[in-house]
């Protein structure tokens, strides 16, 4: 059986606690945030998800630039925040 959300308010100034059912009003506000929430968390996901494969495309670039020199591709890599990938042996 599913209860309806509440509302929990309390008054400082007469220490009184009511608990009620959230109105309509504010379960569809709730549900808004929520959708908004979850939008705002895959929109993240993605933009994180870019940036890890430019990061990704950049090291990769930085790491096939034979004619510099393996101390200047470091020092690249440093300064641009990318992680190197592992030389072939």
């Amino acid at each position: 059986m599913d209860e309806p959300p509440i509302a929990i308010e309390f008054d400082c100034a007469t220490q009184i606690e009511t608990i009620r059912p959230l109105t309509a009003e504010e379960i569809a506000q709730r549900e808004a945030d929520m959708a908004r929430a979850e939008a705002e968390r895959l929109a993240k996901d993605a933009q994180d998800a870019t940036e890890a494969a430019e990061r990704l495309a950049l090291a990769t670039w930085i790491a096939g630039q034979s004619t510099l020199p393996e101390a200047a591709r470091n020092a690249l890599a440093r300064a641009t925040g990318v992680t190197l990938p592992a030389l072939p042996a």
